[in-house]
């Protein structure tokens, strides 16, 4: 019986389910290539790195906390790999050092909001800044070209059968253990309850500081992770590396929360919201409109999502998404 209530509730809350369908079938009649083997392995691929970080940025969200760092933490990293490996290290070694500073990055962001009690967004804003100074302080401004041995690319640029991505593949595997883990463990039901209300979750029994700081935490690690995509796919550092995908992961945290748990960012969402947007820009790509669109298109969405989160919450008085 409770099966057929979560698929009842699914039906119910089905707006993003329909308009990916329409968009699809939109952009497959005004684009012959948009359906072709080629260009759905490309927005697979694309996808990957945005939405690794977009299941982290779910999980900080789904406790009520934030982060703005992400897209310069994930720039830093990457031009870190490169030049350590240009330098001779061990791509595999730069790869797992990679997943560890970003475990250590996310571990800043909890000590300065968990533990200091900084608000996330201020602390987030902090940290960004940071970040994008060192960046720019590495590497002068300009993009960091290095050699690199050819199978390094194989994570961010291979495939398997010749159209399915590694990194895809990697993506659909860090997306099913973060569902099972938010959707079907004791972690994942202790992150709601803090979320929802961290007051109430303390009186009951449940650490919120500890859910808090390991949710950071988690997210750092998909950090990592995404950074060893885009250091495999781009084998360059330029200065602007991870600002591409700030807004579109963000997007996504919004979107998603109208769908599956309306009001309240979910994995499940997120994952649908970034296909979603995914599928927006290689569209609008096909059809030859200006890239700049694609952020005008984004923050349409956001608005679009709050609106529809507020007046949701509003009604049912809920708890609101931040």
């Amino acid at each position: 019986m409770a099966n057929n209530n979560g698929i009842l509730k699914i039906l119910k809350n089905r707006e993003l389910l329909v308009m990916a369908f329409l968009l699809i079938i939109f952009f497959s009649i005004t684009s012959n290539r948009f359906l072709s083997p080629s260009n759905i392995s490309n927005v697979l691929m694309n996808i990957s790195v945005s939405g690794i970080l977009a299941l982290g940025l779910a999980l900080v969200m789904i406790n009520g906390d934030f982060d703005l760092s992400f897209g310069s933490a994930l720039g830093l990293l990457n031009l870190f790999i490169l030049m350590f490996v240009d330098k001779g290290w061990n791509v595999w070694v730069m790869f797992a050092l990679a997943i560890v500073g970003g475990i250590l990055w996310g571990m800043l962001n909890a000590i300065l909001v968990v533990q200091i009690k900084i608000h996330a967004f201020v602390a987030t804003i902090a940290t960004w800044t940071m970040c994008r100074g060192f960046i720019y302080w590495i590497n002068g401004g300009k993009t960091f070209y290095g050699k690199y041995p050819d199978f390094m690319t194989i994570i961010g640029r291979g495939t398997v059968f010749g159209y399915i991505p590694i990194s895809s593949i990697i993506f659909i595997g860090a997306a099913i253990i973060v569902f099972l883990l938010a959707n079907r463990s004791k972690f994942g039901r202790y992150i709601y309850a803090v979320g929802s209300n961290a007051d109430a979750a303390e009186y009951v029994g449940i650490n919120s500081k500890r859910i808090r700081f390991t949710s950071y935490l988690l997210q750092g690690l998909l950090i990592g992770l995404s950074t060893v995509i885009l250091s495999s796919k781009l084998t360059s550092g330029p200065a602007t590396a991870g600002d591409g995908f700030q807004m579109t992961v963000i997007a996504s945290a919004f979107l998603g929360a109208t769908v599956f748990k309306p009001g309240l960012v979910n994995i499940g969402g997120s994952i649908l919201g970034i296909l979603l947007l995914s599928i927006i820009e290689n569209g609008l790509i096909m059809l030859g409109v200006p890239f700049y669109f694609k952020y005008i298109v984004q923050g349409l969405i956001i608005i679009g999502a709050v609106s529809f989160i507020s007046l949701k919450n509003k009604r049912s008085e809920g708890p609101a998404i931040l």
